[in-house]
């Protein structure tokens, strides 16, 4: 996974990640190209229509966010309505599916472990990210200096604003996929937008407040924490701050799928009847932590490496039955120790790729 370093204004910024992820861009466009076409029957200038209705809740919410869009689009030398649709292929590809009445490919386990469960009382979070397979070959890890806000680090497709991350102010950000009979065609801020959005934080209730700040266009869970140990989950269907539902770690432990867990929202998932693997990820994470005593970073890494359930486990693996464009595959997998300031993090699935450390209090430090 390329490693791209940039720093300045948002506009700065942009061409910088654009100019030095070009290639991987290119590669992202393309494939999503493919994947609206196949999996949502959605040809690419009525995707580029759709991500347009969002550019109003997008300038209202973040005009950074549309200037470094359009930085990114100027250094990779591709059109601005390219980059708009990378950033809102979640509610693109969402519509579209549900819409053809296809369930679109759930992504991801995640999990915090509070100082009161930990082996040396730190404060660890992270996920294994489960995509499409394609996924691996056009993300990089971005590493974003800034002098306003925290610096942060984030691992995501190329073009894209952000997914998850870290930051120096000791503040982490994991986000599983979740499905709502209410997410067709939905106005607001766009889901990839509102993680990046999430990333200027500095603690939980700063994350609280945020998500809570706009309107957003797609159903999400967003599991956070920092480094004063706090952490929280929340579950979020399309709409505002009533549409949020959040909840505190049980005995240390916080974990997710991609299914809902609020009473008012199950009742309205429209993912976990056609993939119950979403069930059987959480309870094997469940099972993983809750049997390991105090737990340890490589305890962490040694339950993300689980196959329990394959081809559909916490470490996922291409069905090989299935339609390259409908596989899902653990494209990286990320555990962070936010009291220490450092992460470690695979390209591809952990089972099969080494961990490799990464200290953003130093390498993503404050100018």
């Amino acid at each position: 996974m390329d490693r791209v370093q940039v720093h300045g204004t948002p506009s700065a910024r942009g061409r910088q990640y654009g100019k030095l992820a070009a290639r991987q861009v290119d590669r992202c466009i393309a494939a999503y190209r493919g994947v609206f076409e196949h999996r949502a029957g959605l040809d690419w200038n009525a995707a580029v229509a759709h991500a347009r209705t969002f550019v109003a809740d997008i300038e209202d919410f973040a005009p950074a966010a549309i200037e470094e869009m359009r930085g990114i689009a100027e250094g990779a030398g591709v059109p601005l309505d390219a980059i708009l649709v990378l950033n809102c292929r979640s509610e693109l590809m969402f519509a579209a599916a549900r819409n053809k009445g296809e369930t679109p490919p759930g992504e991801c386990t995640s999990f915090a472990v509070t100082p009161e469960a930990s082996s040396d009382g730190h404060m660890l979070l992270g996920q294994n990210w489960d995509w499409v397979p394609f996924a691996r070959d056009v993300c990089v890890l971005l590493e974003v200096r800034r002098d306003d806000k925290p610096s942060f680090a984030t691992i995501v497709e190329a073009g894209m604003l952000a997914k998850v991350g870290v930051n120096a102010a000791g503040f982490g950000l994991c986000t599983n996929t979740l499905v709502s009979e209410r997410d067709s065609d939905s106005r607001g801020v766009p889901y990839h937008v509102m993680l990046r959005a999430l990333l200027d934080a500095e603690t939980v209730d700063d994350a609280s407040r945020i998500l809570g700040s706009a309107q957003r266009a797609l159903s999400a869970n967003y599991l956070v924490a920092d480094k004063s140990g706090r952490a929280m989950n929340f579950e979020t269907i399309a709409g505002g701050k009533a549409q949020i539902y959040a909840t505190r770690p049980t005995d240390g432990f916080l974990m997710h799928a991609n299914h809902f867990l609020a009473p008012e929202f199950a009742a309205i998932d429209a993912y976990v009847g056609k993939s119950p693997h979403s069930l059987t990820r959480l309870d094997e994470m469940r099972r993983g932590l809750q049997a390991s005593g105090r737990v340890s970073v490589k305890r962490l890494q040694e339950i993300l490496r689980s196959h329990a359930h394959a081809p559909n486990g916490i470490c996922s693996h291409p069905d090989p039955a299935a339609h390259p464009l409908y596989a899902r595959t653990t494209v990286a997998s990320i555990v962070t120790d936010l009291t220490a300031g450092e992460f470690w993090f695979t390209d591809g699935p952990p089972c099969a790729s080494a961990y490799e450390p990464h200290r953003f209090a130093t390498h993503v430090a404050q100018s």
